[in-house]
């Protein structure tokens, strides 16, 4: 999709987590230099990654907006480096400012994680337009950190995301982003309650069978359960596996070496269950 090559989101394929950020909900994640997300984004292709997702800006409930200055300072040098490190690599800029989504590009990136997708920033879409950059479209209702405050609930929340995105990407394609550069996220956790992203992901095997690539973002979120980010490995692990099976594209995962092995042992049964 992005600097001339052609970037098929269809797998299941194993997008890695790399935060930028010093206070990303999940401790885990956090990287707190350049260098040091560099080298975790390289471990996670080693591990088996598809995609590393870079992200510069904590979506965590309540935190703080990072100015796009300061977003890009974190991130592009992450990119730069990752795409130096593992030139092969598939890299992702999660992000919601077009500045900073333009200068990851130019940096390297191949795709845009866009948290803010129902209403982007003026700019994003020419920005992936002119690329041809992937770009992932995700549910959240005006999204800002601070307005994750305002969970409530739908009365049919599968058709409400369904209709959301359709309607943006097609927003989106009358502003110039190509068809096949967009992939549809839900949006688990983002301004839904448990039960919602419960049942969002339990209508994966839906949205899978939509033209758009699905990806799914489940790891280490609250509504898997568990007091703590930190004991919510194995449920992560499950909700990407299941999500796999039900034809998701995309797993956004913490934990890279577990699901890979997961999936890995998943696909091998399913291939010797259809010989």
């Amino acid at each position: 999709m992005c600097r001339g090559r052609a970037v098929r989101l269809r797998g299941p394929l194993v997008m890695a987590i790399v935060n930028a950020t010093p206070d990303s909900f999940f401790a885990g994640s956090r990287t707190p230099s350049p260098e040091e997300a560099v080298a975790r984004g390289a471990a996670c292709f080693r591990a088996g990654a598809d995609i590393v997702d870079v992200g510069g800006e904590s979506t965590r409930p309540g935190a703080a907006e990072v100015p796009a200055a300061e977003e890009a300072a974190r991130v592009v040098p992450v990119v730069r480096g990752l795409r130096e490190a593992c030139p092969e690599g598939l890299i992702s800029v999660d992000t919601r400012h077009s500045a900073v989504a333009r200068a990851a590009l130019e940096a390297g990136a191949d795709i845009v994680n866009d948290v803010a997708g129902l209403t982007p920033e003026p700019g994003m879409a020419a920005a992936v337009a002119a690329s041809g950059a992937g770009y992932v479209l995700t549910h959240a209702r005006g999204w800002t950190p601070r307005g994750l405050e305002g969970v409530r609930g739908a009365a049919d929340i599968v058709a409400e995301v369904e209709a959301a995105l359709a309607g943006a990407a097609a927003r989106l394609e009358a502003a110039g982003v190509g068809r096949r550069q967009i992939a549809w996220d839900p949006g688990l956790g983002f301004e839904k309650t448990h039960e919602d992203s419960w049942r969002l992901l339990g209508a994966t095997a839906r949205f899978a069978a939509g033209e758009a690539p699905f990806v799914v973002g489940a790891s280490r979120k609250r509504f898997l359960g568990g007091e703590e980010a930190s004991a919510r490995g194995s449920a992560s692990v499950g909700a990407a596996l299941w999500a796999a099976a039900c034809g998701a594209d995309v797993v956004r995962v913490h934990d890279v070496a577990e699901t890979v092995g997961a999936l890995r042992a998943f696909l091998r049964a399913k291939e010797a269950a259809n010989v």
